[in-house]
């Protein structure tokens, strides 16, 4: 296992479960990156910020390397008209399922308990992506420092981003960078 050290949780250091993965795919809401990266301007893909987030993770969902065929996508990205700690009641999400990376790594328990604890693995551990991503999100909620509600792709703006290597509350409202830079965008499928 060259050299790793693996926990509990981490399923790439278990044979049994690396073989289960192959067999079964374990329940969760599965979460994966675009393979694109976008400026700020993440409204520029619908009418609407929410819609063209869709719109992205719908596309993306295409080619994410996930073992899931789950069909129903959303943004892991908090919008004017819907914030990632509303999805439960906005999408009527089952809050009660875990957070699975890519290959059905637990990143959380459930999702309700995504803004209340620390994930099990970071993003990059999880084989979800190694690189900054647009959350535009502070503790689940929409964030003022959303490149104007995903419009501006200019350095006088700021959107929320996560870091893909924290492991701590913060991973999803790790910081700030200006909208003109490239980032990825997370998303999920259930």
């Amino acid at each position: 296992m060259n050299g790793k050290t693996c926990s509990s949780e981490d399923k790439s250091c278990s044979f049994n479960e690396i073989l289960y993965s192959y067999i079964s795919v374990p329940p969760g809401i599965y979460m994966y990156s675009t393979q694109a990266s976008y400026q700020g301007n993440l409204a520029a893909y619908g009418p609407n910020l929410q819609l063209s987030l869709m719109n992205i993770c719908a596309e993306a969902r295409l080619f994410a390397q996930t073992i899931s065929n789950c069909g129903n996508t959303l943004p892991f990205t908090s919008s004017d008209s819907s914030s990632l700690n509303t999805y439960v009641t906005d999408f009527s999400l089952d809050g009660t399922l875990p957070i699975r990376g890519a290959r059905g790594e637990l990143i959380f328990n459930t999702y309700n308990s995504l803004f209340a604890s620390v994930p099990n693995l970071s993003m990059s551990q999880a084989g979800v992506t190694t690189e900054e991503f647009w959350t535009f999100s502070t503790g689940g909620s929409y964030s003022t420092s959303n490149c104007t509600n995903g419009v501006n792709f200019d350095n006088g703006d700021t959107g929320n981003i996560g870091d893909p290597n924290d492991t701590n509350l913060s991973w999803f409202s790790f910081g700030n960078r200006t909208c003109d830079q490239f980032k990825k965008v997370l998303c999920i499928c259930y």
